[in-house]
């Protein structure tokens, strides 16, 4: 009988094991690996951004992000992730890029989803509405009403205007013709009026009134009264041709002159000639510290215009090359939200009988009446042409127009200065205005 249990329990055994030996040699039943991602799509795109998404695999446990460029025709994986989605970072502006997706699990990867493509932006500068627009408005007679009338046409895209209508002596005394309806208007409807203040480009009456504290007091006496009397918001100083020796009088002048004025609630705003670099022995700009003037003045214009000048060769009013310079060098030594960049709108007729001045419309009547044919200076981004007049004469004209403006307008939003200063109101044309709103306000 025992015997009999014995075997019965061996026999048991062997069963098991056998059985156990059936289940482990049965083969596994083959998997397929999962299915091609659908739906790939690009969702956002920046200039160096692009954004993926697909619809979800049943039963992948990851993707893989294969990507390809007009520079490397090779597909590379770039990327392996569990979500559906990926930005690819770190791209080329304006460049084309190719895409695939596959997913995958522990039986294998599927083949490739759809391949799609997308470009990147272009970088855009995107204008601000802070910007500042000042134009510099002329009152030479009574009656002169041309600043007036683009001021008023203009108004929407003008938050200042300084009046070209002081002129001061070597001892400080001022006189002028002031345009009380440019001052009326601007101060009803939001503009900034400010009193220019000018020495007729001659460096003896500088001279004079900078190197005597008594002469620099009695102009700045003057100044503030002339902003009280005539309800002025503040002032543009505007003296030119100062000798290089007196930069350090000068200096002083903008800084009495802004002690005197600021705690009071005015405004002041300086012009300054362009330069790229500083020569404190330059006849022209040596006189004028950026640095140091920048510390007493809320604004500071640079003339970045005249770059040919009547009396000298003729040539671009003002190159981009040029204004580019003019602007990366200012914003080293003066804070950029208190640079204006001076831009022009007129042009320059060059002739043996000398050089004349037009407005931007003036221009385009005079290359009609030529049959002049205007050309385009891809150097300089500006617009010339040549016409012989009826005696003969050969003559060339550089001017300012909306799109030589325009590429100026980019180093603005660029550079992030503080925006602009138009010379003069009433000789630019309505283009010219449109560019201003286009690129500078939103």
């Amino acid at each position: 009988m025992k015997q009999k249990k014995v075997l019965s329990l061996v026999l048991a055994l062997f069963l098991t094991i056998f059985n156990f030996s059936i289940v482990l040699a049965k083969p596994r039943s083959s998997q397929p690996p999962p299915s091609a991602p659908t739906g790939l799509t690009v969702t956002n795109l920046t200039s160096s951004e692009i954004n993926l998404t697909w619809n979800t695999v049943s039963g992948a446990s990851g993707y893989k992000v294969f990507r390809a460029s007009t520079y490397d025709s090779n597909y590379t994986q770039i990327a392996t992730l569990t979500s559906n989605t990926y930005k690819n970072t770190g791209l080329n502006t304006s460049a084309k890029y190719w895409y695939f997706v596959r997913a995958y699990n522990s039986y294998g990867t599927s083949v490739d989803s759809t391949h799609i493509s997308a470009t990147t932006n272009q970088v855009v500068v995107v204008p601000s509405s802070s910007k500042v627009v000042l134009g510099f408005a002329t009152y030479y007679y009574s009656g002169d009403n041309s600043s007036y009338n683009s001021m008023v046409t203009n108004s929407a895209a003008i938050n200042e205007i300084a009046t070209d209508t002081f002129t001061t002596d070597g001892l400080g005394n001022i006189s002028g013709l002031v345009p009380s309806n440019q001052i009326s208007y601007a101060n009803s409807n939001g503009i900034k009026p400010y009193a220019m203040i000018t020495n007729n480009f001659d460096g003896s009456i500088a001279k004079t009134l900078l190197e005597s504290s008594t002469n620099r007091q009695t102009l700045i006496n003057n100044i503030t009264n002339a902003l009280k009397v005539n309800s002025y918001k503040g002032v543009n100083i505007d003296l030119e041709g100062i000798y290089y020796y007196d930069r350090s009088y000068f200096t002083t002048f903008m800084s009495e002159l802004y002690t005197a004025l600021h705690p009071q609630g005015f405004t002041v705003t300086v012009s300054v000639p362009a330069k790229t670099s500083d020569s404190t022995t330059n006849s022209w700009s040596g006189a004028f510290d950026y640095a140091q003037i920048a510390n007493y003045s809320d604004q500071v214009v640079l003339m970045a215009y005249d770059e040919h000048y009547p009396g000298g060769s003729a040539g671009s009013i003002a190159s981009i090359g040029w204004v580019k310079n003019v602007v990366n060098y200012a914003v080293t030594v003066i804070p950029a939200n208190k640079v204006l960049l001076g831009c022009a709108a007129y042009g320059y007729d060059w002739s043996s009988n000398g050089t004349k001045a037009y407005s931007i419309s003036g221009v385009y009547n005079l290359a009609s009446t030529y049959g002049a044919q205007i050309m385009w200076d891809s150097v300089s981004q500006s617009p010339y042409f040549n016409y012989t007049d009826a005696s003969g004469i050969q003559h060339t004209v550089w001017f300012e127009n909306s799109t030589s403006l325009s590429y100026k307008l980019d180093v603005v939003n660029s550079s992030n200065i503080l925006g602009i200063a138009i010379w003069r109101l009433g000789l630019e044309n309505a283009d010219y205005w449109t560019v201003v709103k286009t690129k500078l306000m939103q």
